[in-house]
């Protein structure tokens, strides 16, 4: 009996490490085209081609090693694409060239990615402590700001003019989906 209570555990034991080792992608596969295919499950919104080719064109994911590193390379990319969506907004604000009507909403969308550069680093912080509950509430909060800012410009501006940030909004929208879809998965 003691016998095959050890012959038990030591199977058990070799089965926990080989799947454990399954995670380690530098070895045994590609983490990010593995993280899309399960993220785009997650997420039937998530396209699984744009995920491969934002999070590949990263230099840092060809070294990461686990989940854990590409969930914060992920939300560093949300990061620096927020920034840059900030930035344009601004940049149309200041050159003046906008359609009056559409300010409003911009100087709304302006607001709402303002929240989503303090939403991000917090979400960061909270993923690095494995507080993934606090960590997938401050990126829904981010991604909130592409969804409100496009159905912003589809409540005010009349039909016949679009929103100057369709792609940006759908680009963060798509990274921040990549963030979050991470989250789930710990």
């Amino acid at each position: 009996m003691n016998q095959s209570f050890s012959l038990l555990s030591l199977s058990s034991t070799i089965v926990v490490f080989l799947v454990l080792n399954s995670f380690d992608y530098g070895v045994n596969g590609d983490l990010v085209s593995d993280l899309c295919k399960n993220a785009s499950t997650i997420d039937p919104q998530l396209k699984y081609d744009f995920c491969v080719a934002y999070l590949s064109e990263n230099p840092a994911s060809k070294n990461a090693h686990d989940l854990l590193e590409l969930g914060i390379i992920s939300m560093q990319i949300c990061l620096q694409n927020a920034t840059s969506v900030h930035s344009y907004i601004v940049q149309i604000l200041k050159d003046g060239k906008e359609i009056p009507a559409s300010k409003p909403c911009l100087e709304d969308c302006l607001d709402l990615y303002s929240d989503a550069l303090d939403s991000i680093p917090e979400a960061i912080q909270y993923f690095k402590d494995k507080d993934y509950s606090s960590a997938n509430i401050e990126m829904s909060a981010a991604m909130d700001a592409s969804v409100t800012c496009e159905d912003g410009f589809k409540e005010v501006v009349s039909q016949y003019l679009t929103s100057p940030l369709t792609k940006q909004d759908g680009d963060f929208s798509q990274l921040t989906a990549i963030s979050l879809a991470i989250t789930h998965m710990f």
